[in-house]
């Protein structure tokens, strides 16, 4: 491969001063453009506030645990040996 016209390439990385001047162009510019803005949709919003309830939430259903308590202490408590090793598949795979 035979490459050709190489100086415009590496007269970029000459010299240090033409950096510096690149840099000042470069932050004038910065200084009359508008500073970027996120503006959330609807949707989004509604997104936020759902998903803002669902975290306070609390994950204990205390009707649930008062059942399988009371389940426990009567004795009729009773899960199939099927149901807990397809529970165990399910969470593995």
């Amino acid at each position: 491969m035979f490459v050709n016209n190489v100086n415009p390439a590496t007269s970029l990385y000459s010299s240090t001063s033409n950096a510096a001047s690149r840099y000042a162009a470069a932050s004038s510019v910065g200084a009359v453009q508008k500073r970027d803005e996120l503006t959330l949709s609807q949707q989004a919003q509604s997104f936020q506030e759902i998903l803002k309830k669902l975290r306070d939430e609390n994950e204990v259903r205390q009707s649930k645990v008062d059942e399988f308590a009371q389940k426990i202490a009567n004795g009729t408590y009773d899960v199939s040996s099927a149901d807990i090793a397809a529970s165990i598949l399910a969470s593995r795979f």
